[in-house]
């Protein structure tokens, strides 16, 4: 199991993600925006992050520089609706994946596994400091 932060703007999204997410027995939090992400990101472990880039207060692609530039090994899927040129920039930023919206279960699920697969969870890190 994973910890997962999902940071998005809109509710309905963060819903729908975390309903196909639950079922992969991972473990959520929620931001509304980019700076309430990076605020949660500096309290947990948080293996993995998953970001819109249109956000309020801090946008998904400056969320992605704060966080690479705090741990170059974070884990980060960026996903959009409208924005296929920010999405190439979210990896340029050190996103590992993007996605577009709508994004289905399968697809969403796949990736997530991808990304974590053979991933130290960062809680494990602290642990052994």
């Amino acid at each position: 199991m994973s910890l997962i932060l999902i940071a998005d703007w809109d509710e309905v999204e963060r819903v729908h993600l975390w309903k196909i997410l639950e079922k992969g027995g991972h473990e959520l939090l929620f931001a509304r925006d980019g700076q309430q992400a990076v605020e949660i990101w500096e309290k947990y472990p948080i293996d993995l992050v998953i970001t819109e880039l249109l956000m309020p207060e801090l946008s998904g692609l400056r969320l992605i520089r704060e966080l690479t530039e705090r741990d170059r090994g974070v884990r980060i899927i960026a996903i959009s609706l409208e924005n296929a040129d920010q999405l190439d920039l979210a990896e340029d930023f050190g996103a590992m994946r993007i996605l577009y919206k709508p994004v289905t279960p399968k697809i969403l699920s796949e990736t997530v596994e991808d990304v974590l697969r053979g991933y130290r969870p960062r809680g494990e890190l602290w642990k052994h400091r």
